[in-house]
């Protein structure tokens, strides 16, 4: 077994073992990583989630992916850890998850969000990068730079608001982009490339994302 799918199983045991006691200790339903560069990833859908009254499945992997990029990197995140009957990428009011987001963003200068999600095994796209046909981000090349990075580890068939554009307020990203002003990014990652099934696939996304982070001018 691979130390990446051994790691990732752990992280995943860490969020899903314990659902149940942080609701029953009335824990907030998301956990921080507090980093030392002004990027911060998040995962919403790192777990069930309610969407008018519907439970929606658990975007597999996003969750361990997040952690693992912020500990490489030293990035921000912040992800799920239980559904508290909500929906973080949907809800505008009352929304726990958002404003806990933004008032990290505003106390500690973050310049970038990227806000990671699943798709499905058969979509028509490997990643589709999510920006309100540019207006979420303040540089286009953040964009360039992030299509560059997924190229040089050979994830190919990258579309940009293809289907999940990050354009109305229920998005974290539109909303964070208009409160805050600074870039988000949405990215929806196909299952090849995040459920641990597909080991080599995760490991090229966590190592394009690594790359980006590292190398993005904000």
């Amino acid at each position: 077994m691979s130390s990446l799918r051994s790691e990732i199983e752990e992280l995943n045991k860490s969020i899903f073992d314990k659902e149940e006691i942080r609701r029953k200790n009335k824990e907030k339903p998301f956990q921080i990583i507090y980093g030392n560069i002004p990027i911060i990833l998040s995962a919403p859908h790192s777990v069930k989630q309610t969407r008018n009254g519907k439970i929606k499945e658990a975007e597999g992997e996003t969750g361990a992916i997040v952690q693992i990029l912020a500990k490489r990197t030293g990035a921000y995140a912040i992800y799920k850890t239980y559904n508290n009957n909500d929906d973080a990428n949907y809800d505008i009011s009352n929304n726990l998850y958002k404003e806990e987001l933004k008032q990290i963003i505003e106390s500690n200068n973050i310049k970038l969000l990227l806000d990671l999600h699943g798709a499905k095994y058969e979509s028509n796209f490997s990643i589709d990068i999510g920006t309100d046909y540019g207006k979420n981000v303040k540089n286009s090349n953040i964009i360039h730079i992030l299509k560059e990075c997924l190229k040089k580890h050979k994830i190919d068939n990258v579309k940009e608001n293809e289907k999940f554009r990050a354009s109305t307020l229920h998005t974290i990203s539109k909303y964070i982009s208009e409160s805050t002003g600074i870039s988000c990014v949405q990215l929806e990652v196909a299952g090849q490339y995040r459920y641990i099934e597909n080991i080599d696939g995760v490991e090229k996304f966590i190592k394009a994302m690594d790359d980006f982070i590292r190398n993005v001018v904000i």
